[in-house]
């Protein structure tokens, strides 16, 4: 598996407490820290193959997407508002409904309001950004959440039909992914950071919304499958999430064996020697919600390259993740017991 060169922090101070911490703060870090562990339940998890990927944890059921129909508008209203009156209210947007008329995606768009997904929303109803066009129906792949349709306009995203029956809640985390992607030409570094990003929207979801965590569909599964390696990304005796971290103790563990990584950044999601190249504009503002204040500088322009992971691990994603957010959604998902 490829794996970037980079220097680890001290192992004996992995985490710098700061003036404002509490005792509760540290109590929740020091259980934070601790070494990853088997999840209570594995059924939460990938198990069986799908679309040519082995699952993490392949002794757990096999993965069933949910059944029925995409929701009709009142019944996307009805399970948005489940999320709270923002996301309600953009859901209700007249731009956002124009652009938008599928009642699933326009869902799954405005369920992004409060994370750090919000900037990509924002800036498609803008018209930034490659994307132009979503809707429901059938990718060029067919195991991609969302992904380009199979025709020729690069404009165009497609939320899997495959998913029509899934809470527009769990495809919110793909949309992350997919209005940043350039396409299937697309680098590990790439690949890499848009995967880091789709899970640590899936763990915001999670941690304000603690329901997410027992939908056990087979998307909910895949989600939840990137939150695990991502929450578990880290060096040993930290509580920080570090997305490079080569000393790490495994992503996965009890896992498939197969499927263990050490940390997030080196997971191979596409073969060939990881390439450097060129990030768009709309990710800047995306990595603005990822690092807290006392973050050192973004790297400018931001590339797709070590440096990012880099600085991305510098952050520990409290940007978009306080102490709390990590330790509820961590708990939700069975990881700390």
């Amino acid at each position: 598996m490829p794996r970037p060169d980079a220097e680890s922090p001290d192992a004996e101070s992995p985490h710098a407490e700061t003036p404002d911490e509490t005792p509760d703060d540290r109590a929740l870090l020091a259980r934070l820290a601790a070494p990853p562990q088997l999840p209570g339940d594995i059924s939460r998890f990938s198990s069986n193959t799908l679309f040519g990927e082995p699952g993490i944890y392949p002794d757990g059921p096999p993965m069933v997407p949910a059944v029925g129909d995409a929701p009709d508008d009142a019944s996307a209203r009805r399970l948005l508002g489940a999320l709270g009156d923002s996301p309600l209210g953009r859901y209700d947007d007249p731009t956002l409904r124009d652009l938008v008329p599928s009642p699933l995606a326009r869902a799954a768009l405005s369920a992004l309001v409060g994370t750090i997904g919000e900037a990509l929303l924002d800036g498609f109803a803008a018209g930034a950004g490659p994307v132009r066009e979503l809707r429901v129906g059938a990718p060029a792949s067919p195991g991609r959440v969302v992904g380009p349709g199979p025709g020729d306009d690069v404009g165009l995203r497609v939320v899997n039909a495959r998913y029509r029956g899934e809470h527009p809640v769990l495809v919110a985390p793909s949309l992350v992914h997919d209005l940043l992607w350039s396409g299937p030409g697309a680098g590990q570094h790439e690949e890499a950071t848009l995967h880091a990003l789709c899970a640590l929207t899936h763990v915001q979801l999670v941690a304000r919304h603690p329901f997410v965590a027992e939908l056990r569909t087979e998307l909910a599964r895949r989600q939840h499958s990137l939150a695990i390696t991502l929450l578990n990304s880290r060096h040993p005796g930290s509580p920080d999430i570090a997305i490079v971290a080569p000393d790490g103790p495994g992503t996965i563990p009890g896992g498939a064996a197969g499927m263990q990584t050490p940390d997030f950044w080196c997971i191979p999601f596409v073969g060939g020697p990881p390439q450097a190249a060129e990030a768009p504009a709309l990710l800047a503002h995306v990595l603005d919600r990822v690092a807290p204040a006392d973050a050192p500088p973004l790297p400018a322009p931001p590339r797709y390259d070590d440096a990012l992971g880099t600085w991305l691990s510098a952050t520990a994603l409290r940007g978009a993740l306080t102490v709390d957010d990590q330790f509820r959604a961590a708990t939700a998902l069975g990881l700390l017991r």
